[in-house]
């Protein structure tokens, strides 16, 4: 039912009005009376009629001014003149505040009623419409977190594709491609602690969120192993020294944060400034690196000092390319000839350092993992981060390698094998047609050359013979079926030449085709 509001000063007018509208529309509309522009404007402020019905001359407050004050206090009423005055100055006055329709008395019924159902379809419309829209923003406030976190997981476990990664960011109104990473770390140190980070870890990823956001406007990763990641805006105008010591400031505040809520131990570790999802990936693992993790050593730690004072970072990209790409060439001893020597370098410079040589590692071993699309951050982290000393360390990522390539290899061989089914099911399906080793490869979208290896090597025998087998098989089931004769037979298996026909299957069969049949009748 819908309210509706009649302001004029004569008593017998809004009386009339209301019955006429009451009897065409039945239990459609609770009506309240005023009888001049002060009432009319404190009934719209208490009331909160869904349509309003306004007179323009009446005593005191004029009509215009009431409905001038009560759009003001709510700009969405739906007011409808209807007076008199047949003066155009009033009307042009109403449109300009808003007003729907502009009615002369003594109005018409009929103009009446049209203009209520029109008010009223345009009411239920808008009330549609938001409907429709708090239904979309409530599923969207269902998928957002879904978003973001799919987003930072991508960025973290480096398999962030362009398009998907774009797709998320516009998603969650990104407008920036250029940031950092901030890895907040709770130590595994003894199983008290283990148990009190797991039984909290929801709560502090909760309060991570509501302390970082409003001040990063970051990403916020979920709880991953023991880790949380913030991916932060470069904010704009800060010099590179300056925007680091706030990014070492925002640190500290973190953590003190976390251990005096929760009481546990937190490092922090900060990558450098880089650009694009690739980079940000970077910077994750560049916190990841210089995360302190022995309980004693609480600290937050940013990349570009440990880089500045070690002279320059422990691996290179270009080294780090080179060992990806003997991974993906699955060259198992270069493989791991430049992972020894890359462990090494890292031995040597982290000595007296065991959990920052762990770190690089991981580092390093999560930026190889989404190059060979292995899938395996979460399972990587957990496994590496069980070794206690070097040699088990070095022991389990050449073992990890020694997997991925052979994933690799497999993944390689099995992709040939659906070639090659493809491939055959092409040929079962169309044999019996002129059909040739050049229009099955481009079926399969490979070289005639190098299909004519693959399909050696898979199935042992090249195309020709597969292909002559297969229609010889055909031939004699049709021969014993006694249905054809043996010229329409050669024409039914894709032969156009009965006496070349005749050659191929004796060849194949040791006996000619109608001896073939014969000696079928005599069985």
């Amino acid at each position: 039912m819908y309210t509706l509001l009649i302001a004029d000063d004569e008593a017998l007018e809004r009386e009339g009005l209301e019955m006429m509208i009451r009897h065409a529309m039945p239990d459609t509309f609770r009506f309240v009376h005023a009888e001049n522009g002060r009432r009319a404007i404190q009934l719209a402020e208490e009331e909160r009629p869904d349509f309003i019905f306004m007179d323009i001359k009446m005593p005191g407050i004029q009509g215009l001014e009431a409905v001038r004050e009560i759009m003001a206090r709510q700009p969405g009423a739906r007011v409808v003149i209807i007076t008199a005055h047949d003066y155009f100055a009033y009307a042009k006055e109403g449109l300009g505040l808003g007003v729907r329709e502009y009615l002369l008395k003594p109005a018409r019924r009929e103009e009446i009623l049209d203009v209520l159902k029109h008010l009223i379809a345009e009411t239920e419309e808008a009330k549609r419409a938001r409907d429709e829209q708090l239904s979309l923003q409530e599923k969207l406030s269902h998928l957002l977190p879904l978003a973001e976190n799919e987003l930072s997981l991508m960025l973290m476990l480096e398999y962030a594709q362009e398009v998907e990664a774009d797709q998320l960011a516009r998603m969650l109104n990104l407008q920036w491609r250029k940031g950092y990473a901030m890895v907040l770390s709770f130590a595994k140190h003894n199983p008290k602690e283990w148990a009190s980070f797991q039984m909290a870890k929801k709560e502090i990823y909760e309060a991570v969120k509501q302390w970082a956001k409003p001040g990063l406007s970051c990403l916020v990763s979920p709880v991953v192993g023991h880790k949380i990641a913030l991916f932060i805006p470069l904010p704009p105008g800060r010099p590179g020294y300056e925007q680091r010591v706030m990014a070492l400031e925002w640190g500290e505040r973190l953590r003190s944060q976390v251990e005096e809520r929760f009481g546990l131990p937190l490092s922090v570790g900060i990558g450098g400034v880089r650009e694009g999802w690739d980079g940000l990936s970077r910077s994750y693992r560049e916190a990841v690196r210089v995360c302190a993790e022995e309980q004693d050593i609480v600290c937050v730690r940013h990349y570009d000092d440990i880089a500045e004072s070690s002279g320059s970072p422990a691996i290179s990209l270009d080294e780090e390319k080179k060992l990806l790409d003997a991974l993906l060439q699955q060259d198992k001893a270069e493989a791991a000839e430049r992972f020894n020597l890359l462990f090494e370098r890292l031995q040597e410079e982290r000595s007296d350092d065991f959990p920052h040589l762990r770190g690089d590692v991981i580092g390093l071993l999560l930026y190889l993992s989404r190059g060979v699309e292995a899938g395996d951050g979460p399972e990587l982290i957990e496994d590496l981060r069980a070794c206690e000393n070097a040699e088990v360390l070095r022991e389990r990522v050449l073992h990890r390698l020694g997997i991925w390539m052979d994933s690799l290899r497999e993944r390689k061989e099995h992709s040939r094998s659906h070639v090659v089914q493809r491939a055959i099911l092409f040929v079962t399906q169309r044999f019996k047609e002129e059909i040739s080793m050049e229009q099955t490869a481009e079926y399969v979208n490979l070289s005639p050359y190098y299909f004519s290896k693959l399909f050696k090597l898979q199935t042992g025998e090249n195309f020709s013979d597969y292909l002559t087998r297969l229609r010889i098989e055909e031939s004699k089931r049709l021969i014993a079926e006694h249905s054809l004769s043996l010229k329409e037979i050669c024409y039914e298996v894709g032969y156009k030449d009965p006496n070349y026909f005749s050659r191929v299957f004796k060849k194949a069969v040791g006996i000619s085709p109608s001896e073939y049949r014969q000696q079928i009748e005599t069985e």
